[in-house]
C-alpha cells in the first residue's frame, strides 16, 4: 500500500501557542468566503504562508495536478495574490492564540478489494483567539485553490464534509475517508 501524507506539521503550530495572531493577509472576498491559493498568517513577529496550489500528485494511480495544501514561514513580501493586479487586505486579528484544532483527513482507496493507497491532508485549520475562532479550509473538490475563511464560534461543526470523494469512482475502486481533530494547546 502507498501512504502519501501531506499533513502540516504540528510542531510549529505548536510554537504558535501563547503568541499574538495580529493579523491575516489575502485577496478581498468577492462573491463567496474564499481566496485563491494563499493566504499570509502574521503571528508574533513572523510570517507564515498557507498555500493550496496545484501541482502533479499521485491521485490514486494516476499522475494528476491538484491542489496542495502547505503551511511554511514565509515573508511579508512572498504573500501576494494570485491574480495580476489584485492588492491583498489584512484583516486585523490582534488576540493571543491560546489554541489551534487541525482537521486531518485520511483518504484510502482499494482497488479490486486490496488496500491501495493511504493518504493523510490536512483539511482545515482553526484558531480559537480571544474567545472566538478563525478557521482556514481547503476546498473538498481535489485540483481547487480555493481557502475557504470563517469566523465566529463552533467552527468545527462549519467544516465541509467530504462525501464527493466517494462518488464517481470506476466500480474496481472503492474510496472512504475519515478524520481526525487534533487540538494543540
Amino acid at each position: 500500500m502507498k501512504t502519501i501524507d501531506m499533513r502540516f506539521d504540528l510542531v510549529l503550530i505548536q510554537s504558535w501557542i501563547g503568541k499574538k495572531f495580529n493579523k491575516y493577509k489575502c485577496d478581498a472576498f468577492e462573491f463567496t468566503n474564499s481566496v485563491t491559493q494563499i493566504v499570509g498568517l502574521y503571528i508574533g513577529d513572523e510570517v507564515y504562508a498557507l498555500t493550496n496550489v496545484q501541482e502533479a500528485v499521485d491521485y490514486f494511480g494516476a499522475t494528476e495536478d491538484m491542489a496542495v495544501a502547505k503551511l511554511s514561514a514565509s515573508e511579508d513580501v512572498k504573500i501576494k495574490s494570485a491574480f495580476k493586479d489584485v492588492e491583498m487586505i489584512s484583516t486585523p486579528v490582534g488576540e493571543e492564540i491560546t489554541s489551534v484544532k487541525i482537521v486531518n483527513e485520511q483518504q484510502t482507496m482499494a482497488i479490486n478489494g486490496k488496500p491501495a493507497y493511504e493518504v493523510w491532508l490536512t483539511r482545515a485549520i482553526i484558531f480559537e483567539v480571544g474567545g472566538r475562532e478563525i478557521s482556514f479550509e481547503k476546498d473538498t473538490v481535489p485540483f481547487s485553490e480555493e481557502i475557504t475563511i470563517q469566523r465566529g464560534y463552533n467552527l468545527i461543526e462549519k467544516i465541509s464534509d467530504n462525501d464527493d470523494f466517494l462518488e464517481e469512482w470506476d466500480e474496481e475502486y472503492s474510496p472512504a475517508y475519515k478524520r481526525e481533530v487534533v487540538v494543540v494547546k
